[in-house]
């Protein structure tokens, strides 16, 4: 079987293979490299300016690897469409398939779902603080009524491969359960929240999860699927181990030729 092109998936941590996983179910992406940036992570605390140097780093970077880029983070998925609007010079690989894409197609598909309905959605602080999502919510969706929340210490932990007790509110603070306990929909809108999300409706039963990264296979270009899926990931900085992260995606991913490349 010829072997699909590669396709250059990217995070700023282990979050991502939330959406690989996602891919691989619909039979898309099978041949995948993987950048796992923790040498800037936490992304969603840091400045516009900052965030968007990142942006151009990873659309240069891709262009090495692939002519597809899946960028599988929020943060960086919102600045890459604001820095797109102002018309700002990019360096572009031939697709560009953001979370905001992400995101667009998952209120395509789910709009009966959605409409008139409480809409909380869940992300980083930067992602959080930005109007773009319940923007592209409430042009789209009838009655919609959305709020927006971060998580940033759920984020970390789920990250950084650190044990968490559910009832412990450092890391689902009041602030967060109060919000997922007055909403219908919560939208997550970090890739890390999908890799605990039965965690989340254990405790939350009346909520209704949706994973934008879920929508990502729609998007991209339809390839003959490989029998054998192969993935390789890059780790930056020293937060995670190279032995770790291809540990947690073979339990994760559950099938695959999978191994840490330089």
């Amino acid at each position: 079987m010829t072997e699909s092109p590669p396709v250059f998936i990217a995070d700023s941590c282990i979050g991502g293979l939330s959406v690989v996983r996602s891919l691989w179910h619909a039979d898309a992406a099978s041949n995948a490299i993987f950048l796992a940036d923790y040498a800037i992570n936490p992304l969603g605390v840091k400045s516009d300016p900052d965030i968007a140097d990142v942006v151009e780093h990873w659309l240069r970077s891709a262009e090495k690897y692939s002519d597809t880029l899946v960028m599988a983070c929020n943060t960086l998925s919102v600045r890459h469409r604001q820095l797109q609007l102002s018309n700002a010079p990019l360096s572009e690989p031939k697709l560009v398939v953001s979370m905001v894409d992400c995101i667009e197609a998952l209120v395509q598909a789910e709009k009966s779902r959605l409409a008139n309905k409480n809409i909380l959605v869940v992300g980083t602080r930067y992602t959080a603080s930005q109007s773009l999502y319940p923007d592209i919510l409430h042009a789209n969706i009838p009655g919609a009524r959305t709020r927006t929340i971060a998580a940033t210490e759920l984020e970390r932990v789920v990250a950084r491969f650190e044990p968490w007790d559910s009832a412990d509110e450092s890391v689902l603070t009041h602030e967060l359960r109060l919000a997922l306990q007055d909403t219908d929909v919560a939208v997550l809108a970090c890739t890390c929240f999908p890799i605990v999300v039965a965690r989340l409706q254990s405790q939350f039963p009346s909520v209704t999860f949706l994973d934008p990264g879920a929508y990502c296979a729609s998007l991209l270009p339809k390839h003959t699927a490989m029998r054998d899926k192969k993935l390789r990931i890059k780790i930056t900085g020293d937060v995670v181990s190279a032995a770790r992260a291809v540990d947690f995606a073979e339990s994760h991913l559950g099938t695959g030729d999978i191994e840490c490349c330089t």
